[in-house]
């Protein structure tokens, strides 16, 4: 392609795509971190009153405790000290009844417990604790087996899918949503085209889910004997990047339902190491990226986009061969480094300038 009509190109996506940190600033506003969701209680008392009552404390307790687990690090978690039910009370702003149910001596019930923001930052505060958002992303799993006879249908009833369908991804960074699998879903995807990772078939697919990510999930052995592997792909339906989830052995079908609890817990933390935002502090950086083609710019803009550490983006000037750009980040630049490396991005400082471009 010509420099001109190159260099026009890129400034017409540009002039589509200057909301960069528009869409990761979406992204943190919407992601909120305080309201702490799906929590099940049993609880029996004297009485259904006492029970219902003790039943929604617990809920709060519990709750407490989870957003700690959200908003702290863990090798600061243990500083915080448990909390008494009237500074407990004051924190809460809502509680949120799914669903519930009552007997004479026992309430059970499904609860969403959503907490003041303020108040529960300067809880954590007075622990002499930093407070660390993540901004969920949910995800969109497409659990297959593959034995000898080939990949079983998407809505194969198997031990595999049973596993990812019973999993509690409440409150994690990555919640899942399993495929349905009926009709609709085999129109647009087989699960021979899941297995092998056509690209198109799964944007068709998720054209019906909305999913930013999606994991194809495979284990892969015989069904009623013998050892198994477990492993699959991740698709960032937003950047177009994938990565591989490693297989690992698994003894048998019986121990599946721990072996899905486990890729989650790495996908969540993977995520977590992107998607953790410190907000009480923020900065900003005139950074450099160098162009060396139209992809280059293309790359830059899918992954800060998809970093909720960056707050707004501004593009100061364009050349052919480089653009400048204003970042503003919550945290310091040395975890905005990570975080961008993380995200494919590499962020280094070249004399008394910082330079920006896809690893």
């Amino acid at each position: 392609m010509p420099i001109g009509r190159w260099f026009s190109t890129i400034v017409a996506i540009l002039l589509t795509t200057l909301a960069v940190g528009g869409e990761a600033g979406a992204q943190v506003a919407t992601g909120n971190s305080y309201a702490i969701t799906g929590i099940d209680v049993d609880v029996n008392a004297a009485d259904a009153v006492k029970a219902r009552e003790q039943g929604i404390q617990e809920a709060k307790r519990r709750a407490s405790r989870m957003l700690v687990d959200r908003l702290v690090a863990a090798e600061d978690r243990s500083r915080v000290p448990p909390l008494d039910d009237a500074r407990l009370d004051n924190m809460v702003r809502g509680v949120e009844f799914v669903r519930e149910r009552s007997a004479p001596n026992r309430y059970i019930a499904t609860l969403n417990v959503v907490f003041a923001a303020d108040q529960a930052k300067a809880w954590l505060a007075d622990s002499g604790v930093k407070v660390s958002e993540t901004v969920a992303r949910p995800a969109l799993v497409i659990p297959l087996w593959k034995g000898k006879a080939g990949v079983d249908a998407l809505d194969d009833r198997n031990a595999w899918r049973e596993a990812w369908r019973t999993l509690d991804t409440v409150g994690s960074a990555v919640p899942v949503t399993v495929v349905r699998g009926d009709p609709t879903d085999q129109g647009a995807l087989s699960a021979e085209e899941a297995f092998v990772g056509d690209v198109t078939a799964l944007s068709r697919l998720n054209e019906r889910y909305r999913a930013p990510t999606i994991i194809v999930a495979v284990v892969q052995g015989d069904k009623e004997s013998g050892a198994l592997s477990v492993g699959g792909v991740r698709y960032d339906m937003r950047t177009g990047a994938r990565s591989e989830i490693a297989p690992v052995p698994v003894e048998g079908a019986a121990q599946l339902g721990e072996a899905a609890k486990k890729m989650h817990a790495r996908l969540d933390e993977d995520w977590r190491s992107i998607a953790v935002v410190r907000r009480d502090s923020q900065d900003a950086l005139d950074v450099v990226v160098p162009l060396r083609a139209l992809g280059d710019w293309v790359q830059v803009r899918q992954r800060l986009g998809a970093v909720p550490a960056v707050k707004s983006v501004a593009v100061r000037s364009l050349e052919s061969d480089r653009a400048e750009l204003r970042l503003e980040y919550f945290g310091t630049a040395e975890e905005l480094q990570r975080t961008l490396a993380q995200a494919g991005l590499t962020l280094d400082k070249d004399a008394n300038q910082w330079r920006l471009q896809p690893r």
